[in-house]
Order: C-alpha cells, then sequence, then structure tokens
C-alpha cells in the first residue's frame, strides 16, 4: 500500500472546495407513528423536535424511509418498532448534554421505555427517568 502524498484532510489551497467541519454525528431514532401525538402544550413531539434541533443545531437530517427494527427486552419478549431517523452534528461536544436531556423527556412524553442513540458511531439506549423537574417537551 502506498503511503498518501498529502493527508486526506489536508486543504491544499489549489482545490476547488473548502471544508467547514461540523463535529460528530449524532444519530438517533424515535417512534414515527407516535411522532404526530401531541405533547403537553398541543404541538405535535415532531414539531417539537423540529424546533429544537433547529435552535440548538442549527439544523439536521431526518428519514423518511421504512426504518424498522426488531430487538429482544429485558425479559426475553421480542419486540418491533418503525422509526425515523435523526442525524445532527456535533461539534466539540456542545449541547449532548442538552440533547440527552430533551430525548429524555421526549421518551417520557411518547410512552417509549428507551430511545436509540449513537455518537460518533457508539450506540447507547437512553433512558427517560422521571424526577419531578421535567421541563416541557417545547
Amino acid at each position: 500500500m502506498q503511503p498518501l502524498e498529502r493527508p486526506l484532510w489536508s486543504d491544499s489551497g489549489n482545490m476547488d472546495y473548502h471544508e467547514t467541519p461540523l463535529g460528530k454525528n449524532v444519530r438517533f431514532l424515535l417512534p414515527s407513528l407516535k411522532l404526530k401525538q401531541p405533547s403537553p402544550n398541543g404541538e405535535t413531539v415532531e414539531q417539537c423536535v423540529h424546533v429544537f434541533l433547529m435552535e440548538h443545531f442549527g439544523g439536521y437530517t431526518a428519514t423518511a424511509a421504512n426504518l424498522f427494527g426488531y430487538w429482544k427486552e429485558e425479559g426475553g419478549q421480542h419486540s418491533y418498532g418503525e422509526h425515523r431517523e435523526f442525524v445532527v452534528a456535533l461539534p466539540d461536544d456542545k449541547g449532548l448534554p442538552e440533547l440527552k436531556d430533551f430525548l429524555g423527556r421526549t421518551a417520557l412524553t411518547l410512552d417509549e421505555k428507551c430511545i436509540y442513540f449513537e455518537v460518533a458511531g457508539v450506540a447507547v439506549l437512553l433512558y427517560g427517568q422521571p424526577n419531578g423537574n421535567e421541563q416541557k417537551l417545547c
């Protein structure tokens, strides 16, 4: 294998492009059928997610494809769900605690045990925990 003549991510001044690093990819799945449910203030959960992601990250990508999954619950029973995938860029880990908090509240609002959440390829299940001080979703 030949070594690269220049680093893969270098910016040589004579190219017809430039790059703007956005940070780590953050990906999460929300149950697609429940996104149309109203939140406590009357807006749909989908609207709340949109507003939160736009205000905190300046944009996002969402799939409208038929995304589904199967998994085994802690008790051994098999489950199935249809989801919408959301992706945001996380510059310097800024906004990660706020996003996790928002998704915890979203899980509680949607009556979901947990949400699949991935940061830069590392996957976790994010559980909402009622603590008596819950903020409104939006």
